[in-house]
């Protein structure tokens, strides 16, 4: 070998050597953390971007029910709001406060807190909140709403699947009713979109896995209408309100999809498929699966005047033709008597049989106001949900109302009710207790425990009445 060669091989050695030591070195680097950027000085300019992104956050987690991006988005807040160098005065007090309230949120995410962690924190923001000016301030409803969307992610279960059964919906008057109360006026007033009516629900509707409620209405443009005192009538148009609001299917075995007749009913059948939201009543069966979980929807129609041992007969037949051990089989059934608040003694009978029958639950409306509800050989009956976003309840007449949630699993091969709880709900959310602005509000605090108050009172009269009730309230 000559030197030449020597000297060339010399230097590819040197170089590769050094490049081996480069490497080493920039791996060994990036192997130690970072050295953390030094924190910044609050300024006004800071703290109004911070409220103006809370404001922006609670919105989403809310209007999402909390889903992936929206947890994104509270995480880069909560980031953002440590980046400051805390001192004693006002602005690092709201900054504290603020972050503490945001990451008991987080802590609702992961399942593991008491329902009151938020409210444990709020009052010491409230006050901090209050002192700052020129900000974007936040209301207890955002808070309460955002809370609550993380806290049913947290409740979330690998093989445990969550209903929401709401009554009585309308989109849509009577004739005779006041113009500046009809509906659509209402609805033009307060420059509603498709997400107007259940604004306040998406925290809910948004993150169960099926959102099913009662459409009491015929969905059409048709004129003619049977002659009875209430002929309820919706546009075609505003069954696109379920699919924007997470609403995943309806139940039309009631008392005015059929006020405008054939013609009225094929409207509201086609306004229904047009949105993709599958619709169930009598001799119209929805079959489907939630969650892996088969899942049979039956309704009926069985207000008084249309009881009878035949029509029982063919209720408990249905029944035994589609329940299995392993499937989830909900009765809704439209009966009983308007504004009675515990059941006659026929929905009790039928209650009774259709679940001997084999029925897993039994979701009722009709009486157009929270009804009595009982646990019968260890299932519920919920004799009536109330009106919800009622459009033929103009003037209010029962104001409380409420959403059903249901957890169902699978045990040892039988489909089982891991829980029921409530959300206490106000038919209107501008606080008129005769105006209707048919725009349901979920509530907390006094409010909501004067609508459980009322179901335990409803309920405590009749044997197997319910007179305990899970609801989340972060404030009480």
């Amino acid at each position: 070998m000559n030197k030449k060669t020597v000297f060339v091989s010399g230097i590819i050695i040197l170089f590769f050597a050094v490049g081996i030591f480069w490497t080493v070195h920039a791996l060994d680097s990036s192997a130690k953390p970072t050295k953390s950027e030094p924190l910044k000085n609050i300024t006004q300019n800071s703290v109004r971007q911070l409220s103006k992104q809370t404001n922006s956050t609670l919105q989403t987690l809310a209007n999402s029910g909390g889903d992936t991006a929206s947890q994104k988005q509270l995480n880069t807040l909560i980031n953002d709001a440590k980046q400051y160098k805390l001192t004693d005065d006002a602005n690092s007090a709201y900054i504290k406060s603020l972050t503490s309230c945001l990451e008991s949120l987080q802590q609702y995410k992961s399942g593991n807190t008491d329902q009151k962690a938020l409210g444990k924190v709020y009052p010491n923001f409230v006050t901090n909140e209050n002192k700052m000016s020129d900000i974007t301030k936040t209301t207890q409803y955002q808070w309460f709403y955002a809370a609550a969307a993380n806290y049913e992610q947290g409740l979330k279960q690998k093989g445990v699947i969550t209903l929401t059964m709401v009554g009585d919906n309308s989109f849509g008057t009577y004739p005779e009713t006041p113009e500046h109360l009809k509906f659509d006026n209402v609805f033009k007033k307060n420059n509603g979109t498709n997400t107007y009516v259940y604004q306040n629900c998406l925290p809910w509707f948004k993150s169960d896995d099926y959102t099913v409620i009662n459409a009491e209405s015929a969905f059409t443009n048709a004129t003619r209408a049977e002659v009875k005192m209430w002929r309820i009538k919706s546009d075609p148009a505003h069954v696109a309100f379920l699919p924007a609001s997470g609403v995943d299917a309806a139940n039309l075995a009631n008392n005015h999809t059929m006020d405008y007749f054939q013609v009225g009913y094929d409207d509201t059948l086609k306004a229904f498929k047009d949105n993709d939201i599958p619709v169930f009543n009598k001799n119209m069966p929805l079959i489907t699966k939630i969650g892996g979980i088969e899942t049979i929807l039956l309704g009926y129609d069985c207000r008084s005047s249309q009881q009878s041992a035949s029509y029982l007969a063919k209720i408990e037949a249905d029944i035994k033709k589609y329940k299995k051990p392993n499937n989830l089989v909900i009765v809704n059934m439209h009966w009983g008597v308007e504004y009675h608040e515990t059941p006659v003694d026929y929905q009790t009978q039928y209650g009774h049989a259709i679940i001997d029958a084999g029925a897993d639950i039994i979701m009722g409306s009709h009486p157009h106001r929270l009804e009595s509800v009982e646990k019968y050989n260890g299932k519920y009956i919920v004799y009536s949900m109330g009106d919800f976003a009622f459009g033929a309840d103009p003037t209010l007449l029962s104001r409380m109302t409420s959403m059903f949630r249901l957890r169902f699993t699978e045990d040892n091969g039988k489909v089982v009710l891991k829980n029921m709880s409530i959300v206490p709900t106000y038919e209107n959310s501008d606080g008129s207790l005769n105006e209707n602005n048919y725009q349901p509000l979920p509530v907390f605090g006094d409010d909501a425990k004067k609508i459980v108050n009322e179901l335990i009172r409803i309920s405590k009269p009749i044997q197997g009445g319910v007179t305990e009730y899970d609801y989340f309230d972060p404030f009480m």
